[in-house]
């Protein structure tokens, strides 16, 4: 059933992975926006690369979404990505600087139990 609206799912949860990209252009506001921040000159760095991350990552969500031939590999590493950032999230969950980052813990759960689903679905194998 999921098989049907993977390519939708793709296309959103790609375009949604690739907003963190201005992250990468103005990291101390971006995070500023999100209630964080940084001072020093390595995490502000670290905030860039990560935003750079997550736009390729969203980027190869929206290719695969118009190459069924690649979609396993893709979802696989984007949902492996996702689980490892929730994974860090629920574990600082009550560290008062990361409070910003609550809604990651939601946004990316939701696509890896979308990509789980998927991928463990018959349609996937048959890519």
């Amino acid at each position: 059933m999921i098989a049907k609206y993977f390519t939708p799912i793709l296309y959103v949860t790609g375009l949604i992975t690739m907003v963190p990209l201005a992250q990468f252009f103005a990291p101390a506001a971006v995070l500023s926006i999100s209630g964080l921040q940084t001072g020093d000159s390595v995490g502000l760095l670290h905030a860039q690369h990560w935003g750079l991350l997550a736009f390729s990552i969203g980027a190869l969500l929206v290719y695969a979404a118009k190459r069924p031939g690649v979609r396993r590999p893709i979802v696989l590493a984007a949902g492996v990505e996702k689980l490892g950032l929730c994974a860090l999230v629920a574990l600082s969950w009550n560290n008062p600087a990361l409070q910003g980052l609550h809604p990651v813990l939601f946004i990316d759960g939701l696509c890896v139990l979308l990509y789980a689903t998927w991928w463990l679905s018959p349609a996937a194998k048959s890519n």
